[in-house]
């Protein structure tokens, strides 16, 4: 028998004789109670506790093996960690490592200037550049990921058919092992994935397209057609109408302005410029159409001049000239961004799911006779949402954020397994830094990686007291 069935049966014989010997001295017990002793028995120890430390003790003492496992599992590798920081050599024997005081922080300190990685030491610049990174992150991540798992939950917490599936396959994701998730995104991704034959397929389509006669013509007429009768029935509509007119019309608008891409007129790359001039008249139009603002009129004729001169651009540029799609892995590729926002793309994808189920949560917590009240009252379901789901669903809401923020501060599985940090140091982050430091190269430096560990650790606790800092004031109001 291995040693844990011995240590068991040690234990229950203990639990057992003890008991025994102490309900058999405190009570009398029948034969016929033999029962009622088993019972008796079973809850000895609860009741040798009350009598110990009575009653208001006991759950003290019902929390002390879980905290003594939780101390010895987190605050015990916390203070030695700490201890850590401040030694020195190879050995993870913490009585053969020498004090080297506050060295392997002035190390990581060691910059003209901490905003400029590369004034830093060999150990400040990894440190720098992957607080940077992980902070540029967690700006992108937490949002995106919240943001998302937001309108998911409102989407699936109504009713539609097949309700439950759905809400299976948006958490699906959250089950699969982050080595599966990056192998399925890293065969998507590299030169011959997924990603690269969707789009040039694609492109051979437009391309063959663009070579029949008039095609670009016949599309420059059926988007001015349609563009006019959603200016005319979204100036005549009703607010609740005008909404949906007004979609249509910056719908559009987007993809007109991502056709004609105006934005390269003033500079060389101008297609960022382009989508953010369509999605900020679309965006701005719905959103005065949604308020029923009385300047939406004037805006619709602004936007309608504006397409009348992207359509224009349309016929007398190359638009449809494409040229043969190269494949890029797009894990790789440098000075682009693309291993950035694929590596916030992946995190939201992955763990959007569970955060939708908290929030999913709260949504069903709100009591149904509030938005009945509103229907009454004719309010607008943009209204309803800001005015009562999005207030009561706040405090589910800040949990949600704070756990994001954790999490996006803790990223490593995602970014070693897809990019490794790279390509150079563009996503080379905080958890990485310290799993290189510590358990890589043939001299790992264990102090300098508890050292970046604490620091890490002060970052997160600051971005955490901000966080509750602001929470407690707007639950003070």
């Amino acid at each position: 028998m291995s040693f844990a069935g011995w240590l068991i049966y040690c234990l229950l014989a203990l639990w057992a004789g003890l008991g025994s010997a102490w309900l058999l001295t405190t009570r009398r017990y029948h034969w016929r109670q033999a029962p009622r002793f088993a019972i008796d028995l079973l809850g000895f120890p609860v009741e040798f506790a009350q009598s110990l430390w009575g009653r208001g003790g006991v759950p003290y003492v019902l929390l002390l093996p879980n905290m003594l496992i939780f101390g010895m599992f987190t605050f015990l590798p916390m203070i030695l960690n700490f201890y850590v920081s401040f030694t020195g050599g190879e050995s993870i024997n913490l009585l053969q490592r020498p004090l080297v005081g506050s060295a392997n922080y002035g190390r990581i300190l060691d910059c003209e200037s901490v905003l400029r990685p590369e004034s830093c030491s060999n150990a400040g610049l990894s440190f720098w550049t992957a607080l940077f990174n992980t902070l540029g992150f967690v700006a992108l991540a937490v949002p995106a990921l919240c943001i998302t798992a937001l309108i998911t939950a409102l989407v699936v917490n109504k009713s539609l058919a097949g309700r439950g599936f759905w809400r299976a396959m948006f958490f699906y994701p959250v089950m699969l092992s982050p080595v599966v998730i990056a192998n399925i995104w890293t065969w998507v991704l590299h030169r011959k994935g997924a990603l690269n034959e969707v789009i040039g397929a694609a492109n051979q389509q437009i391309a063959s397209l663009a070579g029949r006669s008039g095609f670009d013509l016949v599309l420059s007429v059926l988007f001015a057609i349609v563009m006019l009768i959603c200016s005319q029935r979204l100036m005549a509509a009703a607010q609740r109408g005008a909404l949906l007119w007004g979609a249509l019309f910056g719908t559009c608008f987007v993809l007109l302005a991502i056709w004609a891409n105006p934005g390269a007129l003033v500079i060389e790359n101008g297609r960022l410029a382009s989508l953010g001039l369509g999605f900020g008249g679309a965006a701005l139009l719905l959103y005065w159409a949604a308020q029923g603002h009385p300047r939406t009129h004037g805006l619709v004729m602004a936007l309608g001049v504006m397409s009348a001169a992207l359509l224009l651009m349309v016929q007398f540029g190359s638009v449809f000239d494409l040229a043969p799609y190269r494949p890029i892995n797009w894990l790789v590729v440098r000075n682009t961004g693309w291993p950035f926002f694929w590596l916030v793309f992946v995190f939201t994808w992955s763990h959007m799911g569970f955060y939708m189920l908290i929030l999913l949560a709260g949504l069903q917590a709100i009591p149904a006779d509030l938005y009945e009240a509103a229907e009454m009252d004719a309010t607008r379901p943009a209204r309803a949402f800001f005015r009562i789901t999005l207030p009561l669903l706040m405090p589910t809401f800040t949990v949600v954020v704070v756990l994001a923020l954790i999490r996006s501060f803790q990223i490593f599985d995602e970014v070693y397994l897809l990019t490794g940090g790279g390509p150079g140091r563009e996503t080379f982050m905080l958890v990485q830094n310290i799993y290189e430091q510590a358990f890589t190269g043939d001299h790992p430096d264990y102090g300098e990686a508890a050292a970046g560990s604490v620091l890490m650790a002060l970052v997160i606790g600051l971005f955490t007291f901000v966080q509750l800092f602001l929470t407690r004031r707007q639950s003070d109001f």
